[in-house]
């Protein structure tokens, strides 16, 4: 039975693989022939064109690959541009318009062609075209003066002089304002910033409520949830560190953490109030690596110093 199924596939397939060589020939010998006819086919009396179509609908009817339907997109292609050839030499008869008949005639109508007439150049009688004409109108010309009154007295226009309003340029001073406003809103945001660095400080190792006798400096710059802003975390706290309000060292474990000067630390002190009796500068880089390192090597789940942008969302 299989094998049976297996000889009607072949068959079928060998079927549509003959037809279709079969159409693809029968498509060329008309392709082939339109060409060859084409000068014949153009003429506004034969009826080739027509038969062309209804051959290629005959045709088309058998199409089932795209191969087949290239060829019958060419053949209507060629078709069209025939269609298109014919229209153009196809002849109306319609009258067209000769401005110089046209004038000739009108000449002949005011009598300017006369038999018999010695003049060589005629007077044209405009009236009998103008009498002639005035029966087309069923309303009245108006008389309308070509160039106007013949006379009109000029008045004088007396126009206010306007002020001109003279944009006053700006002084340096005045220019210098906007930069001043502007740096001086961005210090201000920054002495903000530093101060909530300093309360979460202070908030960490109180004798009291804190947990810290002094804080891991990883663990407490770093924001599990944002790199941007373990980065302001540590540009912040520098101001701290420069001012000599917190010290940054190495405990007993070689690991740097933070403590709050007992002296210069308070809460209501600004940056810049101070400076570090022996100030030492210290670089950190800090990349994307490094802080993804650090969530893993001290399991930070939660920043240690709150995030004001993401807690006003």
């Amino acid at each position: 039975m299989s094998q049976s199924n297996g000889n009607g596939a072949e068959d079928a397939s060998s079927s549509d693989q003959a037809d279709s060589t079969d159409l693809r020939f029968r498509y060329r010998k008309l392709l082939f022939q339109t060409k060859e006819k084409r000068s014949e086919l153009v003429r506004p009396e034969p009826t080739g064109l027509l038969e062309t179509l209804e051959e290629m609908n005959v045709l088309f009817s058998r199409v089932k690959n795209p191969r087949e339907a290239v060829y019958d997109s060419n053949v209507l292609k060629l078709t069209s541009e025939l269609g298109l050839e014919q229209a153009d030499n196809l002849q109306t008869n319609m009258t067209v318009f000769d401005r110089n008949i046209f004038a000739e005639k009108l000449v002949t109508f005011m009598d300017g062609r006369c038999r018999g007439s010695q003049r060589e150049k005629p007077e044209l009688d405009w009236s009998k075209l103008g009498k002639y004409a005035a029966t087309m109108f069923n309303v009245t010309a108006k008389l309308d003066l070509i160039y106007g009154p013949l006379a009109m007295e000029s008045i004088a226009k007396h126009r206010a002089a306007r002020e001109r309003n003279v944009q006053r340029k700006p002084t340096e001073a005045e220019k210098k304002k906007p930069q001043q406003l502007q740096q001086e809103e961005q210090e201000e945001s920054t002495t903000k910033e530093v101060q909530r660095v300093l309360k979460a400080i202070h908030k960490l190792t109180d004798p009291d409520q804190g947990t810290y006798k002094h804080v891991p400096f990883f663990e407490f710059i770093t924001d599990p949830t944002s790199f941007p802003t373990t980065i302001e975390n540590m540009f912040h706290l520098s101001f701290l560190v420069k001012d000599g309000k917190v010290k940054l060292y190495l405990d007993d474990d070689n690991t740097p953490v933070v403590k709050i000067d007992v002296n210069n630390g308070a809460v209501t002190s600004t940056p810049g109030s101070t400076r570090a009796v022996n100030p030492s500068q210290v670089v950190i880089s800090m990349t994307i690596q490094k802080w993804n390192d650090l969530i893993e090597e001290f399991n930070i789940t939660k920043a240690m110093i709150p995030n004001i942008k993401r807690r006003g969302k």
